[in-house]
């Protein structure tokens, strides 16, 4: 599939990104059977949209969070774009650290992995703590790592299993989310951060009301690991005061 023929970016870096995406998309498709048959059935055509026809929704703390229209689906893709005071190495230890989202990612409650597949990928099961009268929402997902040797970016793949294990009572099992996060060096300790994620809730929430609200969880997610990355980093300093 050409990328012309996918979608007519709007400006160089879009057009960039979105290179950069499909890229790395069809390496991962080459490499892992799983992530493949996952990836097929989203289709490309929704990936491309999610890079064009966006609304900037928020814009504080560098981190900007935007609001995409998407082919094929009444709920919006959300894209967010922001820089880390840390190395991609940094960022792999704390994604790898299922339990340790409980801190750092919105709402998210019970997070445990279910299957370490290697170093690179497992599956992980996660609930998510809905507002009254909303139910609570649970996701598998398969995570996958893939790091570039050349220009170390690393390139995180999340889809969901809906189908891995029961579906637990009185919880939605949400039956469909995709997300790649691509994570570019800037420096030693510092790193581009673009994040993409498409994601049907499940229920009977209105695609309008998820739509108004899609945007909040990624700022405050990315917020969250911000503000963990600095308490990681203080603690690490007051311990090395100490042992000098």
């Amino acid at each position: 599939m050409r990328i012309g023929q996918t979608i007519a970016t709007k400006s160089t870096w879009r057009a960039n990104y979105l290179t950069v995406t499909l890229g790395t998309v069809k390496s991962i498709l080459s490499k892992f059977h799983l992530l493949g048959a996952i990836i097929l059935s989203l289709g490309y055509s929704q990936l491309a949209i999610a890079q064009d026809n966006c609304d900037l929704k928020k814009d504080k703390g560098n981190i900007k969070v935007f609001s995409c229209e998407t082919v094929d689906s009444k709920f919006k893709t959300v894209r967010a774009e922001f820089e880390l005071e840390a190395s991609i190495d940094q960022y792999m230890a704390i994604v790898l650290d299922v339990d340790s989202y409980k801190e750092w990612h919105y709402r998210v409650v019970d997070p445990r992995i279910l299957k370490h597949i290697n170093e690179n990928e497992l599956i992980y099961y996660t609930q998510i703590s809905a507002p009254w009268p909303v139910s609570n929402r649970d996701l598998i997902l398969y995570l996958n790592l893939s790091r570039d040797l050349k220009t170390n970016v690393l390139t995180v793949t999340i889809k969901s299993l809906p189908d891995y294990l029961p579906e637990v009572e009185d919880v939605i099992r949400v039956p469909e989310s995709f997300s790649i996060i691509t994570l570019t060096p800037i420096n030693n300790s510092r790193t581009k951060v673009d994040y993409f994620i498409q994601v049907d809730p499940g229920g009977e929430i209105p695609p309008w009301l998820v739509n108004i609200f899609s945007t909040q969880a990624p700022y405050e997610t990315f917020k969250n690991l911000m503000d963990k990355i600095a308490r990681d980093a203080n603690d690490k300093t007051g311990i090395s005061s100490v042992a000098n």
